[in-house]
Formats: structure tokens, sequence, C-alpha cells
């Protein structure tokens, strides 16, 4: 069975206030193309669907509108579950008619868990779904009081589960939260993703996870593996933070035989416009040259090294790079409160010494020598005029 895994589509996301959804639509038009070339047999959605509880109208006409082309136009059932960012009760709506169509969608944490069966040429395939629920949600519906943690109350939901172990049936899970390897590998998260709580307590360990032939994770931003190569997140399909530029993304494709065995592959998807940093002098990254050598309508993040006061830097960079996002200013003027400055004695300082003094304590460094030699000459020439 051919099954294509993604996480975390975050629809209707906005970026300092600029709206994700045309990037959104052609990163989502890619995966149907993917799914028209490669034909997989399911799709699953490992949660964080949208990117707010109540996601706005436009939002909700893109994911039907991709979920329409999958299912309907491209006959390929996808099994989903809600994340954090979600509301689980406002995803499940109307799940009993959109299964009947293909689209099955587990909103709230229920016991038992939901299940889809799927079949192929060796057997069954049994995708079990495990929406994000909190510790509190878990203790209500296992019907417990016991001061438990996360991981044993995620431990004992698993144990409701029956995976009937006949020749052939192979099990699936979908599921959204932090698991941690048991190998001691560490794994790498984003600023984009929300911490699911103070502390971050909720997590659980990939070793409950052996019975599953695959286990679809989402939450964390990263395309990675956690413990197995069988425990994987698909990461997020778009980044959504400048701490993940450096990132491939896309989505899985797991290739699953008749005795259990993956097989997985990228699928990278290549977005409308990148987030990139560009770093450096002001008048540098403003010249033609070095705006042309990428994509100028990329989401940026601008680190201008200059000195001193700039005037409008960033209504200067935005009519270069009109997607300018955030602008960070290396080395910043220093504020020290004036009674701290240096005390100096200004009848035995010559001119360019009390420069020098002045900018030593703005800038916290000292002159250079041919910003030294600039200034001397200049002296000079006021010198010569009196």
């Amino acid at each position: 069975m051919r099954i294509f895994h993604m996480a975390d589509l975050h629809i209707g996301k906005k970026l300092n206030q600029v709206s994700l959804l045309p990037d959104q639509q052609h990163l989502l038009q890619q995966v149907v193309a993917l799914i028209q070339q490669r034909r997989p047999d399911v799709l699953l959605l490992a949660g964080d669907i949208y990117d707010r509880r109540s996601p706005a109208v436009e939002a909700v006409q893109l994911l039907d509108s991709f979920l329409s082309e999958v299912v309907l136009r491209c006959h390929v059932p996808v099994i989903a579950i809600s994340g954090n960012h979600d509301s689980g009760e406002r995803l499940g709506f109307a799940q009993g008619l959109l299964s009947q169509a293909g689209f099955y969608i587990a909103g709230r944490c229920t016991v038992p868990l939901p299940q889809v069966t799927l079949q192929d040429q060796w057997g069954l395939v049994v995708f079990h779904q495990l929406p994000y629920a909190d510790l509190a949600t878990l203790k209500y519906i296992l019907q417990t009081e016991e001061a438990i943690n996360y991981e044993e109350a995620i431990e004992r939901l698993l144990q409701t589960l029956e995976l009937e172990r006949t020749e052939g049936t192979r099990h699936v899970l979908l599921a959204h939260g932090v698991v941690a390897g048991n190998d001691g590998e560490n794994l790498e998260r984003c600023d984009s993703e929300r911490e699911l709580s103070i502390g971050g307590t909720e997590f659980w360990s990939s070793s409950l996870l052996s019975g599953f032939s695959y286990v679809a994770l989402g939450h964390l931003h990263s395309c990675q593996r956690s413990g197995s190569e069988r425990i994987r997140y698909a990461g997020s399909p778009f980044k959504y933070s400048f701490s993940e530029e450096r990132q491939q993304k896309g989505l899985l494709q797991i290739d699953l035989d008749g005795a259990g065995d993956i097989e997985v592959t990228q699928l990278p998807l290549t977005p409308l416009r990148d987030l990139r940093t560009i770093r450096g002098n002001l008048q540098d990254l403003l010249q033609d040259d070095i705006v042309q050598a990428a994509n100028a309508a990329d989401y940026i993040r601008a680190i201008l090294t200059d000195y001193g006061e700039l005037l409008e830097p960033m209504a200067q960079l935005k009519e270069k790079y009109p997607n300018t996002l955030t602008l960070e200013r290396e080395h910043q003027l220093l504020s020290e409160p004036m009674e701290n400055y240096e005390k100096i004695d200004l009848q035995r300082q010559t001119p360019e010494q009390l420069f020098g003094n002045f900018y030593r304590q703005i800038t916290g460094s000292d002159i250079t020598e041919d910003e030294l030699s600039v200034l001397t000459a200049a002296f000079q020439a006021l010198r010569e005029v009196e």
C-alpha cells in the first residue's frame, strides 16, 4: 500500500499579518499533482489542519477545494485527525456523512479510538486515529482521577486497542504531539511550534509504539524520525518561521508491503515564495545584482550591519523586497545613562580625540584607522578655512 503522509498544514496562517493562503494554495496544488502522478492508496493528515480553532472563511474554502480534488476527482481516501491548533468539534462535523465519500476525520479523542480499514493485495491495513488531547481530556475519557502523567495516559489509551495479528493485517497510527525517541536522539524544534503545555510536559515515548507498522506524526515542523524509521514526522509543507529556512519541506511517501516493512521517500514541495534571511549593509542589499540573485518576492528577514542612524530602512527595503517581514539591526546604538559616560578634560583633548570618545560611547567600539584618517582630513580642511 502506498501512503502519503502530511501534517501541520496550518491553513489560514499569517506571518506578521501577511496571509499565506496564496502560498498554501500553490503547495496544495502540487500535492494534487503528485497524487495524480504517483497514485497513492490513501492520504494521511496528522493534525493542525487549520492554524486557528475558528478559521477564516477563505481557509475553509481552500481546504474544501483541496479535499474535493483528492477525494472526489482523484478518488483517493483521506484519513485525518485534529491537532492542538484545531477545534476537534468543528473538524468532526458531519464525519458520518463525509466518510461515505472517502474523508475520514477524527476530531475528538474517544475510547475506543476511531479506525479506518483499507485493503490492498496482501490484506487489511487498519488506520487508528489519535487526535490531540490534553491531559485533563485524556483522564476524562479514560474515566480516571489518578495522578498520572501524560505518557501514562497515552499508554493506557493505546492499551485499549486490539491490534489484530492475522496474516496480512498491518496497523498504522495517526497521532499529534511530541513523541520522544528512546534512543537519546534529539528532536528538531522550530519557533513556529506552539508548546503543548507549560514546560513542554506533554510528551510520550516512542517505545509505546512497537506494535505499529508505521506511525504518522504531526506537530513538529521538521521532517524527522523519532526513535525508529517507522515513527516519523512529515513536517509542515511550508516554512512558518525563519528557524525553518534551511529545511527541505514536502510530504512523505510510505510504501508498505505485506510483511509490514516500509520504504520512505520524501517528496519535495516548491514554495511560491520562500522564507530567507538577507544580511549586510543597507545600500549593498539594495543593489540590483543582489536583489536579482534570488526571488525578490520572497518573505524576507533583513539583518542590517550598518552603524548609526538610517533613514526609513524598512521603506527602502520594501521598494526592492516587497515582502520584507522583519528588520533587525546587528549594531544597536548604545543607550547608557549619561552619568555613566566617561568624564574627559575638554581642554586637553584634540577634536579628533573628542570625536573618538563620543564614537566609543555611542557605538561601543573604537573608531577605525580609515575612519580616523577621513575625520582628520575633515578637521584639517576646517582649520584651513578658518
